[in-house]
């Protein structure tokens, strides 16, 4: 082999090293920004966690909440449910409906710690409430860290880590069932974008935060299916209403509902549809408005009488939203609540069909004061 020959085969072998040595320093320096990121942020955290480390994950800062209403010098009535910590400043997240009217509450939390708490504010129509615990006690447990419901699946697999029968945390395993579906706590108002899953729970589990399978909130279940002390379905409200309506109620003690302002009206059905002779099958029919509100919107001007109900119809029909279709009432609830629930007092566009003709008009957002359909 001659001298040139040797010369390019060591220089090849030394440029070898020198490439393999960057690319390798490389790696490393990304690899270390990544973790650092992942240990920040949470973006590159494993995509699921096991059962066994989401209950350690959360266990701590999912607490049991007993109160006390009293009737009478001898009589009271104690409930017990579940909650679970919010924020660095005491504030605790349960259901209303266990809590509401109560003369005493306490949080027992899972070290043995027991302290007094005060209700913030509610919202009744999610049934939702907010507590702040003593001022005075430093909170060592971490607050929950929250999820995005709307990313969850059919059939996907969710956890509870909460009360059943008794004042130990449990963890409970669960399926999704159904997404996105209403629910009526009062006549007046539905709350929507609430989470059916199936799943052993009782009393003692309202309240407490419906998770992901990286241990993260999607929901806090509020409501049991059937009127027993157990249930094999729940109802949890999602994680994107949770982060609309508590801060409302932090603030103001409670969270306003948007609805357009002075309407009233029921779905509009086939039969609906022949009554007013119109070829439509969907949208939401105006029946009445509010006299002490000014607008372009119609209202009915006829009753008419289908499967022995009275319904006023001739009112305007809305189709669509700020150019989203209303196929009927829930659109409408579903579309404020998500994109104006801080836009009360402000216009929306509504299209609408009046006399055989589509049209847009502007309509201003109001609040939720009285029933709203009509059926």
């Amino acid at each position: 082999m001659e001298k040139n020959d040797k010369k390019l085969i060591i220089a090849l072998i030394l440029s070898s090293c020198i490439i393999a040595g960057f690319f390798t320093f490389l790696y490393i320096d990304i690899n270390q920004k990544l973790e650092s990121l992942s240990s920040t942020s949470g973006v590159f955290t494993p995509s699921t966690i096991s059962p066994g480390e989401i209950y350690d994950k959360t266990t701590e800062s999912v607490v049991l909440i007993a109160s006390r209403k009293n009737l009478s010098e001898s009589m009271t009535i104690q409930s017990k449910c579940s909650g679970f910590i919010y924020d660095d400043e005491g504030h605790i997240i349960t259901v209303n409906s266990s809590i509401a009217d109560a003369d005493e509450i306490r949080v027992m939390f899972t070290n043995g710690t027991e302290v007094k708490a005060k209700v913030i504010g509610f919202d009744e129509y999610s049934n939702l409430a907010v507590l702040k615990i003593n001022e005075n006690l430093s909170i060592t447990q971490q607050p929950l860290r929250f999820g995005t419901s709307s990313k969850l699946h059919l059939t996907e697999r969710i956890y509870i880590v909460g009360k059943l029968f008794g004042d130990e945390n449990s963890m409970i395993p669960g399926e999704v069932n159904r997404l996105r579906c209403a629910l009526w706590f009062k006549d007046e108002f539905p709350i929507v974008d609430v989470i059916q899953f199936s799943a052993t729970i009782c009393p003692e589990t309202l309240g407490a935060p419906l998770l992901n399978s990286k241990g993260n909130v999607v929901g806090v279940v509020i409501r049991m299916a059937g009127k027993g002390n157990i249930s094999s379905v729940g109802y949890a409200l999602s994680s994107e209403m949770i982060k609309r309506i508590v801060p409302s109620i932090m603030k103001m003690g409670k969270y306003t509902h948007p609805w357009l302002e002075g309407v009233r009206g029921v779905d509009l059905t086939q039969q609906i549809a022949e009554k007013m002779n119109v070829n439509l099958t969907r949208g939401f029919l105006v029946t009445h408005i509010d006299a002490k509100v000014n607008g372009s919107l119609h209202a009915g001007n006829r009753t008419v009488t289908i499967d022995g109900k009275n319904i006023t119809v001739g009112g305007d029909i809305i189709i669509k939203i700020n150019e989203r279709e209303v196929r009927g009432f829930y659109d409408i609830v579903d579309y404020l609540e998500k994109y104006k629930y801080e836009n009360i007092g402000k216009d929306v566009t509504l299209t609408i069909f009046r006399n055989g003709k589509i049209m847009d008009i502007r309509w201003k957002i109001g609040k939720v004061e009285a029933r709203i359909l009509d059926n």
